[in-house]
Parts: C-alpha cells; sequence; structure tokens
C-alpha cells in the first residue's frame, strides 16, 4: 500500500485538502480504504458499484484496484456539489461511470450485473438498495456495508435482512465505523 500512496500522493493530497476545507465530506476510514481495496484486489471483479461517491476518494482507491484486471466502476451520487466535485477529482480515472441522482433511482435502469458493491450513502437507504440489487449481483459477489456498527440502529433493517436472507453469508467486522461483508449465491 506505501508504494500504492507514494506513486499517487498528487491526488491522495488533493482529498485530503478538499475533506479538511469541506466538513460534510465523508471519506472512508483508513484502515477500511485499505482492506477494501484489497478484496477489490482478490476478488479481481469486471463490474463494480459504488454507492455514495461524495468527493470521488474511495471511487479513485477502488479505479486503481479494479485497473490490473480491466474492471469497470459504476458510482452514484446524490447531491449535485459532490458529484461535480468527483467529476473533476476523478477526470484521469478512465474505468469510471459517474451517476448523478437518487440510487433507488438509477439502478433499476443499470443492465449490468456487479460482481462487487460497496455502500457508503444514505444509512437509512441501505436496505432499498440491496433490495434493488438482489437481481442485478453476480453469483458469489461481494457487497461492503460501511458504518454498520457507527449508524447500527439506522442500518439495523438493513442488517437484519441481509443476515437473515439465504442468499448471503456475511460478517461484521469492528474496523473503524464497521463494515458489514457479505457474499451473495444464488
Amino acid at each position: 500500500m506505501e508504494k500504492l500512496i507514494k506513486k499517487e500522493k498528487k491526488y491522495l493530497s488533493e482529498f485530503e485538502r478538499q475533506k479538511a476545507e469541506i466538513r460534510r465530506l465523508w471519506n472512508l476510514d483508513e484502515k477500511s480504504q485499505h482492506l477494501i481495496y484489497m478484496l477489490i484486489r482478490m476478488k479481481n471483479p469486471r463490474r463494480m458499484l459504488e454507492i455514495g461517491t461524495s468527493n470521488g476518494f474511495s471511487a479513485f482507491w477502488w479505479s486503481l484496484a479494479l485497473e490490473e484486471g480491466s474492471g469497470v466502476l459504476d458510482t452514484i451520487e446524490v447531491f449535485e456539489e459532490r458529484y461535480l466535485m468527483a467529476k473533476r477529482n476523478l477526470v484521469s480515472r478512465k474505468n469510471i461511470r459517474q451517476y448523478f441522482g437518487k440510487a433507488e433511482d438509477i439502478i433499476p435502469d443499470l443492465s449490468e450485473k456487479y460482481d462487487f458493491v460497496f455502500i457508503d450513502a444514505g444509512k437509512i437507504g441501505y436496505i432499498s438498495y440491496i433490495k434493488l440489487l438482489e437481481n442485478k449481483l453476480a453469483d458469489n459477489a461481494v457487497v461492503v456495508a460501511d458504518n454498520t456498527i457507527s449508524h447500527a440502529e439506522t442500518v439495523a433493517e438493513y442488517l437484519d435482512f441481509i443476515r437473515n436472507s439465504p442468499h448471503f453469508t456475511t460478517m461484521e467486522l469492528p474496523v473503524d465505523s464497521g463494515l458489514e461483508i457479505s457474499i451473495f449465491k444464488r
């Protein structure tokens, strides 16, 4: 990770500057970001979906992780200011497709089957996101949801659904704000 951080220092310092200046940017914590980067590298997905782009910090990392396997990232952001900021921040990344709008409106129109999904958006929406995604997940897809410990009450319905579904094998990791990592099986 250290080599990659040094190589991408110019871009990463811009994300840090933005986070310091704009209080309502919620970039992923470092341990979570490194762990998910490694999961993506191990899974080597062809198609990945991120719900909640913010300023593009995590999308930048996921794009790097996907590069080796020629994977493509679709990322959705509901707030226009963040969407436009991410668009500027990610201009050099050729394997990202950005969508602006509500995930609930965009997901039904996506035609892809996803091998990897990262959810870090409006916590109350986690349950609707996963239900909309079920028929868009490839067999053995990995789904990672952030903030499952810090926002446990808000995501309780999501956690109940995914933990009791016969289609998901799941576990919570007490890393940073909490990650629920699930594998989908038809």
